[in-house]
């Protein structure tokens, strides 16, 4: 079920399939050189928008009523750029806005001197200014300190897409042990799984199957977020 079929009133409805209840922005990298730009986009949202949490979600979802002041707004950094950690989630706490990071966990424990072998095997775009730093990814300790401020999601070990995800092996690579191991750094189990892509679980395959059994609340597109377990 999606968040738009629980809306309940015709004027709820219009608001939503116009843009006007709940806006999803994207970000990936987020280098040095654009903080400025980062901060600018975040701000005009901020002033426009009402930054989300899970529960706000899960109020949507219960009640089909909107219950803040303005339209929703869920900022969203993906795949575990080093610069997520040391520009993206500074910038947020500048603004006292609660973002959500997906972070591909297989690179997190991979050697820096790996990480670019690594990154350029796995959809994970390197800037020419960030070629000359040690790492571009963040590692576990950097995770800990975003999720003291913010919210952390899943999004596979790889970067794997929905299709890559046949086997039991490959289930367990790419959703068990990820979602299980954000559930151990936070606390609290994801509340929400994104494929490479943005493609939804389906229940006829594997991977799909997978995540709507996980007990993880949301999968995310690229532009929607579809309720998926109670």
């Amino acid at each position: 079920m999606t968040i738009a079929d629980t809306l309940t009133l015709d004027y709820q409805r219009e608001a939503f399939n116009a843009g006007k209840v709940l806006r999803l922005v994207n970000w990936h990298n987020t280098p040095q050189s654009q903080r400025a730009v980062l901060k600018a986009e975040l701000g005009w949202y901020l002033d426009r928008y009402h930054p989300l949490l899970p529960e706000d979600l899960d109020r949507f979802i219960e009640t089909g009523r909107w219950h803040l002041p303005k339209p929703g707004f869920i900022p969203v950094f993906y795949d575990s750029y080093l610069n997520n950690a040391t520009v993206a989630a500074p910038v947020c706490d500048e603004l006292g806005l609660t973002a959500w990071f997906f972070p591909i966990t297989g690179i997190l424990d991979v050697p820096p001197e790996e990480q670019t072998a690594y990154a350029e095997a796995n959809h994970f775009t390197i800037l020419a200014e960030e070629r000359e730093q040690d790492r571009v990814a963040m590692n576990w300790d950097d995770l800990a300190v975003i999720a003291q401020k913010h919210v952390i999601a899943a999004h596979t070990a790889h970067h794997a897409s929905a299709a890559a995800i046949v086997t039991p092996e490959d289930v367990e690579r790419e959703i068990t042990t990820p979602i299980r191991q954000i559930e151990d750094l936070t606390g609290v189990k994801p509340p929400a799984f994104a494929f490479l892509y943005g493609t939804p679980p389906d229940p006829d395959t594997a991977a799909g199957s997978a995540v709507l059994a996980s007990g993880v609340r949301y999968a995310t597109t690229n532009t929607s977020y579809l309720r998926i377990a109670d």
